[in-house]
């Protein structure tokens, strides 16, 4: 069959692309996955199994190289490897990011599509904002005046009440810890109540919202699953129009190859799109001559300025039997809240990762942020975004038994930056992944005030009648608090610092005639002809707290380009 588009892998941004562009009849589609088919995947329904673990089988299952700054230790990085990609597997946390995030894209581009005020209709198109499964009032608890009631994706607020939801809400106040209403409006400060692609219970992904079986009829759209792609090739010219892909599930079936008569849509991810591009001969010249790839297109940044939020998890023993603990240590506990699931998609197992979360610049009052700002400037895109971010989670510490409170902590614009690229023993295996998390001093000491903060936050009750004994390593942080040594805390960073799983600008937007960068802002690949990038992988960094939401709008506006084209 003659396809005009040929999309690579269909999480998020490939998910979005190939719904919108077979809504035109006269558009045929091809979308190549190398995961398997979503459907009936009990482990990627349910919310809960977020805690208590999806299996490999959907998980590309990467890991970084060995971070020097984090006491050399290789850190898991999953990326998802299912049909909706990393949605299948993610914390399904709804942030769409600033005013000033979407402004400094447009800024950086020069292209004013990507500002806030456009960016915001596609963010309101895509979704439908829906009930809790608890079905309790969300009056106070958003604005509806920023969501859609008729998109694809379905989201809602938390469905399943926590005691620690008192207690946030109890501890803030109108000038260091304020209330707001609804992160999502474009100024994000503050604490509020987390949305999250769930549905009636459910999780929602790119596959079950912008690939039901409504769309999956479309006789303009084929999926072939299970189809790794290995590279991309130009068949005249600079002109790419070339797929190459083989079947995961033979070894021994030959590599086939599949003509686009348009163009060819990248949407493989932070990860795998440099992955592909590289193989591809698409990258720095030097770098392909070490690996003996032949230079197909020279493009240096292909794979570089690799920048991902930093994250990190403290927890203190709680004599508590409220926590989701239980549910993690106790098989009968476990076997009763799934039956309560299975019957009417309520419950603990309904629920997200977290339901109230904060976002807070540092305090430029404090002499010690003024030298931090004096060091390093400020790198957030500008007075609406956050420089770290608290999550109260109610469950999760270790060992695996007794109950648990943890924060979860994140560097939101870090300044360090990393890498994507091959493996010279096996170029076709899986890439070298080096987010080169605090090579920059800055994250660090942005860590050390979002700890601060977080230890501030939870020093009057009803915390300090909650919390028990910290663990891993957090008591002897807690017992150096007021006094200038940060020897115990920065230990326990680089020994607690984890993926935020926020993966960005691998083969990133600058602005058309621009000599860096990866793609234009039409996202097509500078230099080259019938190849785009749309995922994440485009974005310069970090919008806002997460990827997810800022990837599915990337990809609803993209799909307006490519048509806009035609």
């Amino acid at each position: 069959m003659n396809y005009l588009i040929i999309l690579i892998e269909g999480g998020v941004a490939g998910s979005v692309v190939a719904n919108r562009l077979t809504e035109n009849s006269t558009i045929n589609v091809l979308l190549l996955e190398a995961g398997p088919f979503h459907k009936d995947v009990i482990e990627t329904t349910i919310p809960f199994y977020f805690w208590l673990g999806i299996p490999d089988t959907y998980n590309w299952n990467y890991t970084t190289i060995e971070q020097e700054n984090a006491n050399n230790r290789t850190i898991s990085y999953p990326r998802g490897h299912i049909l909706g990609g990393s949605s299948a597997i993610n914390g399904m946390v709804y942030d769409r990011g600033t005013t000033d995030d979407y402004d400094k894209i447009a800024n950086i581009t020069g292209d004013s599509g990507w500002n806030w005020e456009n960016m915001l209709k596609y963010f309101e198109k895509l979704e439908t904002f829906g009930p809790p499964a608890d079905r309790h009032d969300t009056m106070g608890q958003y604005n509806p005046s920023f969501h859609g009631l008729s998109g694809p994706l379905n989201v809602s607020l938390p469905g399943f009440s926590q005691n620690i939801d008192a207690f946030v809400l109890q501890t803030l106040n109108n000038r260091t810890y304020p209330y707001t209403e609804d992160p999502n409006t474009g100024t994000e400060l503050g604490f509020g109540w987390q949305v999250s692609t769930i549905h009636k219970g459910t999780r929602t992904t790119a596959a079950t919202a912008y690939l039901a079986d409504k769309y999956l009829e479309r006789p303009n759209l084929d999926i072939f699953y299970n189809a790794f792609v290995t590279r991309v090739i130009a068949s005249n010219g600079s002109t790419i129009d070339t797929v190459e892909f083989h079947p995961v599930t033979d070894n021994e079936a030959p590599t086939l190859s599949i003509r686009a008569s348009r163009e060819i849509v990248m949407s493989a991810g932070s990860v795998n799109t440099p992955h592909i591009l590289l193989n591809s001969g698409i990258g720095d010249n030097a770098t392909l001559m070490s690996l003996n790839i032949t230079t197909v297109h020279h493009l240096p940044e292909v794979g570089k300025n690799m920048s991902d939020t930093t994250v990190m998890y403290v927890s203190w023993e709680v004599n508590s039997t409220e926590t989701f603990d239980i549910l993690l240590n106790n098989n009968t506990a476990r076997a009763e809240a799934f039956a309560e699931w299975n019957a009417t998609r309520t419950g603990r197992m309904a629920n997200g990762v977290i339901n109230l979360s904060g976002l807070l610049r540092m305090n430029d009052s404090d002499p010690e942020v003024q030298n931090i700002r004096q060091q390093f400037g400020d790198p957030d895109a500008g007075i609406t975004a956050a420089d770290f971010e608290m999550l109260f989670i109610n469950g999760l510490g270790s060992p695996s038994n007794g109950s648990y409170f943890t924060m979860l902590f994140g560097v939101l614009s870090p300044l360090s930056r990393g890498s994507v690229t091959l493996n010279a023993s096996n170029p076709a295996g899986p890439p070298l992944v080096d987010p080169n998390y605090l090579a920059s001093k800055y994250d660090t000491l942005v860590m050390r005030q979002a700890l601060l903060t977080g230890f501030n936050f939870l020093s009057t009750e009803p915390w300090t009648s909650y919390l028990g004994t910290p663990v891993n390593g957090l008591a002897e942080v807690i017992a150096a608090l007021g006094t200038d040594n940060f020897t115990a805390m920065d230990d326990l960073i680089r020994n607690g610092i984890q993926n935020g799983a926020h993966l960005v600008s691998t083969s990133a937007m600058s602005p058309y005639g621009a000599d860096w960068g990866v793609v234009d802002p039409d996202l097509h690949v500078k230099g080259l002809q019938g190849l785009r990038i749309i995922d994440a992988s485009v974005l310069p960094f970090v919008p806002g707290g997460a990827t997810q939401l800022p990837t599915y709008g990337l990809a609803e506006r993209a799909s307006d380009v490519i048509k806009s084209s035609w």
